[in-house]
């Protein structure tokens, strides 16, 4: 076993001899890969596996985190509201204001036809100059009944012209025509609230948030001056 080691650690500086000892005794050299493939292989597994395990643990942990946070919400329209939740997210992150325009209230879209609304949500959420943030995540903590929906507080995180921004996030949300859609979204304070507050049993919202008028983009692009076609109601 020392030749073969030997030859193993050091055949880069002698390889004639090297060859030589592979050509001789072959299968030796043949157990010693299998071996170390076996190792390999079996590394490699323990690692995927661990990491499997890892991830499903954190899936259960935020799936049990997101249905607590929802308790304020019918049971069975939990789910569904958690997955419209993520399309919301999802589009606003990808800035695909034609898909948002699917997923906004019939309040927060304000008679705002698709093509109106996307030219709105452009004109207030550009690279360069922006008046408006872009939110890039949001992970729900509490939820409260009001009048004609729910506000659901959580961590939030929004970028503005390349600037990145957290803070606690209250976004409005109302079941109508059999789906959950948004009002809009803010952060609850100016400078935000840390993330962390949430975390306090007691938290509560300092201020009334006034989800009853249309999205500010769409309030912007009709004061503007734009000719604005405002869709029949339905």
């Amino acid at each position: 076993m020392f030749i073969k080691d030997f030859f193993a650690t050091f055949g880069d500086e002698f390889p004639v001899a090297s060859v030589l000892f592979e050509r001789r005794f072959p299968t030796l050299i043949g157990r010693q890969n299998n071996r170390q493939n076996r190792r390999g292989i079996t590394v490699h597994m323990k690692v995927r596996l661990l990491l499997s395990v890892s991830i499903l643990l954190s899936a259960v942990a935020i799936c049990f985190a997101v249905t607590d946070a929802l308790s304020a919400i019918p049971e069975g329209q939990r789910e569904a509201l958690s997955n419209r939740l993520g399309l919301y997210v999802g589009a606003y992150r990808a800035r695909d204001w034609a898909k948002l325009y699917e997923l906004v209230s019939t309040v927060g879209r304000g008679g705002a036809s698709k093509q109106d609304f996307v030219s709105a949500m452009k004109a207030e959420h550009g690279t360069d100059f922006a008046q408006m943030p872009d939110l890039l995540s949001f992970t729900p903590s509490k939820t409260d009944k009001i009048s004609d929906g729910f506000n659901i507080y959580g961590c939030g995180k929004a970028q503005r012209e390349g600037m990145k921004f957290n803070g606690i996030v209250v976004m409005h949300v109302v079941y109508e025509h059999d789906a959950w859609s948004f009002t809009g979204w803010s952060f609850t304070q100016f400078p935000n609230e840390p993330c962390k507050a949430l975390e306090q049993p007691n938290w509560a919202a300092t201020s009334r948030f006034d989800f009853a008028q249309p999205m500010e983009e769409v309030i912007h692009y009709k004061s503007s001056g734009t000719p604005f076609h405002v869709d029949p109601p339905k």
